[in-house]
């Protein structure tokens, strides 16, 4: 399970490529994609979160030259998170395709975010499959965790990687692991240099193998 975090250069940046890391680059107006970036696994967020979080609307503007930026320091991007309208249901949906068939219609790695309210059925009746590699699973941080089972079940089905957003607490990395998230993401870790928490993970997840190899389920 691949780990993303904040954005950064210098020594969290030596810290993020010894822990085997990955950075999310945001799309945010105050801070821009550093060509050290590509020195570690990215993906490019869309900024959404943060918008709703200062009551602003979506910055397309912002977003877009994000991406080219990144683009220009030719930083390969494991996935781009398609934007999305935060706790609007089947309207983020569809703002999600507009964007999908619009002005990322040729991106090839695009995630497609759930909000509270979608169900797999949604999903699939809108035969969104044909333009996401990812389904990024955000909502309220109840809806998340009630529902990421069902996710996780279903992108298997459909042969789709899962990404957990704003997993930056121990018991979220480690339900994230469980459930066989490929990736998942939390700023905090740079942000607060919370490292330990990330060791603490690695810790506990040889011995979660271990245990597993040992009871012959893997």
């Amino acid at each position: 399970m691949r780990i993303y975090t904040g954005q950064t250069t210098g020594t969290k940046l030596e810290k993020i490529k010894s822990l085997d890391l990955g950075i999310c680059i945001s799309s945010n107006p105050n801070t821009s994609p550093s060509k050290d970036f590509g020195q570690v696994p990215c993906f490019l967020d869309n900024g959404a979160f943060s918008c709703y979080a200062k009551g602003y609307p979506f910055q397309e503007d912002v977003f877009l030259k994000t991406m080219s930026k990144a683009y220009a320091f030719g930083i390969k991007l494991d996935f781009i998170v398609c934007p999305d309208l935060l706790m609007k249901g089947k309207e983020s949906l569809q703002y999600s395709m507009e964007w999908a068939r619009g002005n990322l219609k040729t991106a090839s790695n695009l995630a497609l975010v759930v909000q509270d309210g979608i169900t797999p059925e949604h999903i699939t009746d809108w035969y969104v499959w044909d333009r996401f590699t990812h389904l990024f699973i955000g909502g309220s941080v109840d809806w998340k965790w009630e529902t990421a089972k069902i996710w996780r079940e279903y992108t298997k089905e459909m042969g789709k990687k899962l990404h957990i957003g704003q997993c930056g607490q121990l018991k979220y990395l480690k339900r994230a692991y469980e459930l066989g998230a490929d990736s998942v993401d939390s700023t905090s870790f740079c942000r607060n240099e919370s490292w330990h928490i990330v060791e603490e993970f690695n810790s506990w997840k040889d011995g979660y193998n271990k245990t597993l190899f040992e009871e012959g389920i893997i």
